[in-house]
């Protein structure tokens, strides 16, 4: 997955991802409504790094949440756990090569935000809240895929999302909303019979 940069209140800072891809396990439960067509849930997990830039405020609006510590008055490098939980409808499959659309909605939450243990001598000090932060998101992906049985399918999916994380804090005319591109390679396993 490709994140752009969130603006993040609690913190004071800009969460910066960069261009590189992020990776992240990911596993769904799905209920066939048919051959073709499933609804489930989605979850997944990924350590991933990233770069906190602190925030300007002004005067006027002065930022009530606690500032980051010392070691990061200038910016620091730091990881987070990236979890996702999602309800997720798809459209396509059958036998052979099919093509897939997929829908999803749900919760992304950035937990245990740390200093990253190779940036400096005070690795693993937290940062911001204890129970992380939790955004309400969602995607649109499309994709293909390949039968190799009636159970068993490979599929490749393209999908753009879109968080909005909390305003809490931000200065003015900062915006809360992130977008996310992830590609999914993936193995389907079915259990049961279709009728």
């Amino acid at each position: 997955m490709i994140l752009n940069d969130i603006s993040d209140g609690a913190t004071r800072s800009t969460w910066r991802f960069g261009s590189d891809p992020r990776w992240q396990l990911r596993g769904t439960l799905e209920k066939a409504l048919d051959e073709a067509t499933t609804l489930g849930l989605s979850a997944g997990y990924g350590l991933i790094d990233l770069t906190l830039v602190p925030m300007t405020y002004t005067a006027a609006k002065p930022p009530t949440s606690p500032a980051l510590p010392a070691i990061c008055a200038a910016g620091c490098e730091a990881q987070t756990q990236l979890w996702t939980l999602m309800g997720q409808f798809r459209s396509g499959g059958g036998s052979g090569f099919h093509t897939y659309f997929e829908a999803a909605g749900g919760v992304t939450g950035f937990r245990d935000m740390r200093v990253r243990p190779d940036s400096t001598g005070l690795a693993g000090v937290p940062l911001g809240p204890a129970r992380g932060q939790y955004d309400l998101s969602g995607s649109l992906g499309a994709g293909f895929g390949y039968g190799l049985s009636s159970h068993l399918h490979l599929s490749l999916v393209q999908e753009f999302g879109m968080g909005w994380h909390a305003k809490t804090d931000l200065p003015d005319g900062v915006a809360r909303t992130w977008r996310v591109r992830t590609t999914r390679a993936a193995l389907r396993f079915g259990f049961g019979s279709h009728r």
